[in-house]
């Protein structure tokens, strides 16, 4: 679609491959993206675009995705973090929630079941559908339901 404008996406992940998958099939939905291929890059990168949404890798070389995901509370507020690894546990997803990312994908990760993510989180931070995407919206729960997922900005508190 593309819309009236484009959703900046910032994909930080070390794995050259990922980042061209996913920036192949993103920009094929109309998302305008850039790529890091280090925590540091990412942070650096993540002032000076202030993208919408930031896939972040959990594990990787330098700073891990844990760590920029702190300083990224701190420094671009705006952007919606989504963690993508595929090597966390339960409680590694559990501590980025509580740290403030938005969701979290297990990889190998379903290029589907991304762009309803992404639909849902541009929704709830006010982006809305047709920002970009092809998807149609859905609600959050379906999305969340899908992977057995609580996406932190909608799940229900203790």
């Amino acid at each position: 679609m593309g819309g009236l404008y484009m959703t900046q996406i910032l994909i930080v992940d070390d794995e050259e491959t990922i980042r061209e998958v996913l920036t192949a099939f993103l920009e094929q939905h109309g998302y305008k993206v850039a790529g890091a291929e280090t925590g540091e890059k990412g942070v650096e990168m993540a002032r000076s675009l202030e993208p919408s949404v930031i896939l972040l890798d959990v594990a990787m070389p330098g700073m891990s995705g844990i760590e920029a995901l702190k300083i990224l509370r701190r420094e671009a507020p705006q952007s919606t973090v989504i963690m993508i690894s595929g090597h966390a546990d339960h409680a590694t997803a559990l501590q980025a929630i509580e740290l403030g990312a938005h969701d979290f994908i297990e990889k190998p990760f379903d290029l589907a079941y991304l762009e309803k993510v992404l639909v849902v989180n541009l929704a709830l931070s006010g982006e809305g559908p047709g920002s970009g995407t092809l998807a149609p919206p859905v609600a959050p729960s379906e999305a969340a339901s899908e992977r057995g997922v609580r996406c932190g900005r909608h799940r229900g508190r203790p």
